[in-house]
Formats: structure tokens, C-alpha cells, sequence
């Protein structure tokens, strides 16, 4: 039996995040199709303060072992926002690289000290995310194969000098889009093995007896952002352009997710919070359009929802992996300014046949690239390639 180790940030059914919840699912995929899966994690459960929530020491989620390590102190995010805004503002040859990974986190030195420790009792690891301390320290100790799921993109952090080391130590590095792996490729030309393998996405959903309309009373045709509310997430244009189509469309703008930053008091704007998964995906299945304002997104789970539901996306231009989702699916349109988002959402709003023609045309571009089981066909084979 093949055993893998697998170390990320965070981990857990209460855990929220991209990266988090792609290795949830790799980790009880492999267990079910027959390989030794333990997970080497922090007692973190948000990325916001690093503190510490689960019970350190190990534990079993859906037959998968967990060994949680302690985070060493909690982050303040405001200082570290502030820190960072001056860190990548100086010039390159004054910044001290190994304090800023410090100061992002989670640092676990007892989680480190484990996989230098246990690693002889794996065969493989796969680390998630290649921005955080986990991964940057993790890694250097590791002398077993490794693969890397860098869930990058074009951000400050990827062009820190350290971060080559990142890129260049794994055996194998798994891509989830193709603007994702060219553009790892043009930044650190890596002479490893370099795999689009995507990501699983579950499209079946048990629905409500209640559709979401009715469990929320919205009676309005509306526009839905899932995620979260925080700036760099480019919902401000999204704000202003609602403003704006109140004044001639009949619509609704639905936030669901967690709260970060302010929300404009706005008719026609309604914030759910948090609502269950059922809930969110019927709630995807009854938008006009889902968008997606992010400028910096690896992969972008809600679009793909989105498109589970045959739901049209309007989605940010500068994202090139957004991007590449729309043109390579036709399941929505993007944007760069407050007129064009107006302008392209019209074209949905107002052209009933051409919103159900995007929304096929996004279910199939789904069915095509993002199944669970042509996925793990391709993570299983990178697997076994490195061990042959």
C-alpha cells in the first residue's frame, strides 16, 4: 500500500478555503481508491489569525489520519497587512524574505519537526498552496518525493526571491488551470515534471423542498456573488455598477459568504451570510448571473459551481485564469470597467437564449475538464510515475 503524506495550512470539515478543501477531497479520494493517506496540518481553522482551534495531536475525518500541530502565535491581520504594504513597497535588496514568511504563518515548528521525523514512513507527500510557512519549511526538509499544488498566481508574495526554492525542490508540480502552469512556467522556468491535472467538482446537489427564493423571500431577478467580502476582491466596481443598472434593470445584487469589509447601503443589495450547501447551490441555479470580481484567483471554485448549475458567469478580465475559463467554455463574459461590466450583463439580462446558450455551454465545459474521476485518474498516475 502507498502511503502519502500530505501537508497543508489547514484542515477540516469546518475549514473554507480553495486549496483547503482541494485537499480534503485528494486526501479522501486516495484513501478510498486504496493508498495510506495522513495529513500533516496546523490546529488552525481561519487563515485570518492563525489561532488555534482543533485539538493538536491526531484525529480521523472520513477514514483519513489527521495530525494537527499547534500554531506558535496568532496573527494580527491589520499589522500584517501594514507590514506587508511596506514590505514589498521597499526596494528587493533590503527585505528580509524568511521574516515576511514568519510573519504570514501558520508557524508550526513541531509540524516541521514531524515531517522531518516521519517522512521515512511515507512514500510520497503532496503539499497545497505554495504561499505559506508550511509549504516554504516543509518542504526543505523533505527528502521523499514531493509533489506541489501551487495554487498560484500573479500576486506580490510569488516574486519573492525564496520562493524559486518553492518551485524548484518538488518532483512534480500540479496544475489546476493552464494559466496557471504557463504562468509558473514564464516566472521560474522549473525543470521538474509540470501536470494540468484540474480539480473535481461535485455537480449533483440534493435540492431544497424549499427553493432558495423562497427560503430568503427574494422575489427580484438578481446577480450573486459567493465568497468572500474583503477589498482586494474587486467588489467595489461590482458595487458601483449595481448603482448604476438599479436605475434602468430590475435586479438584486446576493452576497453570501463572510463579511470583511463594508457593505454599501444600497437597495436591492442583501447580504445572507453564511448559508448551507444546499442552499448555495440553489442559489446558483436561480441567479441570472454568478460573478466573479477577483483580479487574483488560482482557480475559482464558485465559477465552476456556477457552471454545475448552467449559470452564466460574468467574471474579471485581468484574471487570466477567469479568463481562460469564459473563452475556453463560453459560459459567460468578462470585464474591465464599470461600463463594460453594465454593458455585458445586459447582453445576458436582456437575451434569455443566449444566458440558457452560456449556461450549457459552461455545464459541459465542467463535465468535460473537471470530473472527480478523470482527476484523480491523472493525480493517481503523477503518483505512481514517481514511484516507478
Amino acid at each position: 500500500m502507498i502511503k502519502v503524506g500530505i501537508v497543508v495550512q489547514r484542515y477540516g470539515a469546518e475549514v473554507v478555503g480553495g486549496a483547503e478543501v482541494l485537499a480534503r477531497n485528494v486526501a479522501e479520494r486516495l484513501n478510498s481508491n486504496g493508498f495510506d493517506v495522513t495529513v500533516f496540518t496546523t490546529t488552525a481553522c481561519d487563515y485570518i489569525t492563525w489561532s488555534n482551534y482543533f485539538h493538536p495531536g491526531e484525529s480521523i475525518l472520513k477514514g483519513v489520519i489527521i495530525k494537527r500541530y499547534k500554531v506558535e502565535k496568532p496573527r494580527d491581520i491589520k499589522k500584517f497587512n501594514a507590514y506587508s504594504e511596506e514590505f514589498f513597497a521597499s526596494d528587493s535588496g533590503d527585505r528580509d524574505e524568511q521574516q515576511w514568511i514568519l510573519k504570514q504563518g501558520p508557524v508550526a515548528p513541531d509540524l516541521i519537526d514531524a515531517l522531518r521525523d516521519e517522512q521515512k514512513d511515507h512514500d510520497v507527500f503532496l503539499f497545497f498552496t505554495y504561499l505559506y510557512y508550511t509549504t516554504v519549511h516543509g518542504l526543505k526538509v523533505i527528502t521523499r518525493p514531493t509533489i506541489l499544488f501551487p495554487t498560484a498566481h500573479d500576486e506580490p508574495p510569488i516574486y519573492l526571491k525564496l520562493m524559486r526554492d518553492v518551485f524548484h525542490k518538488p518532483d512534480a508540480l500540479f496544475f489546476l488551470t493552464a494559466a496557471e502552469l504557463n504562468f509558473v512556467r514564464k516566472q521560474f522556468n522549473p525543470v521538474n515534471k509540470m501536470e494540468l491535472v484540474r480539480t473535481g467538482i461535485d455537480i449533483d446537489y440534493k435540492k431544497t423542498v424549499a427553493p432558495f427564493r423562497e427560503i430568503y423571500m427574494i422575489y427580484t431577478p438578481y446577480i450573486l456573488y459567493a465568497g468572500r467580502l474583503e477589498k482586494g476582491k474587486g467588489l467595489e466596481l461590482v458595487f458601483q455598477a449595481f448603482q448604476e443598472l438599479k436605475k434602468t434593470c430590475l435586479i438584486d445584487l446576493i452576497l453570501i459568504g463572510k463579511q470583511l469589509m463594508d457593505i454599501p447601503r444600497t437597495e436591492g443589495i442583501r447580504y445572507l451570510g453564511y448559508i448551507s450547501e444546499n442552499e448555495k447551490m440553489s442559489a446558483f441555479e436561480n441567479a441570472v448571473i454568478s460573478v466573479q470580481p477577483s483580479s487574483l484567483e488560482s482557480l475559482s471554485i464558485t465559477t465552476l459551481e456556477s457552471f454545475s448549475q448552467k449559470t452564466p458567469v460574468l467574471v474579471n478580465r485581468q484574471s487570466a485564469v477567469l479568463e481562460e475559463h469564459v473563452k475556453l467554455s463560453g459560459g459567460g463574459l468578462s470585464y474591465e470597467s464599470v461600463e463594460e461590466f453594465i454593458e455585458q450583463f445586459k447582453k445576458i439580462y436582456y437575451h434569455p437564449q443566449f444566458r440558457e446558450k452560456c449556461g450549457q455551454k459552461g455545464y459541459e465545459y465542467l463535465i468535460k475538464y473537471y470530473s472527480w474521476n478523470g482527476v484523480m485518474k491523472k493525480i493517481k498516475k503523477g503518483i505512481l510515475s514517481l514511484l516507478s
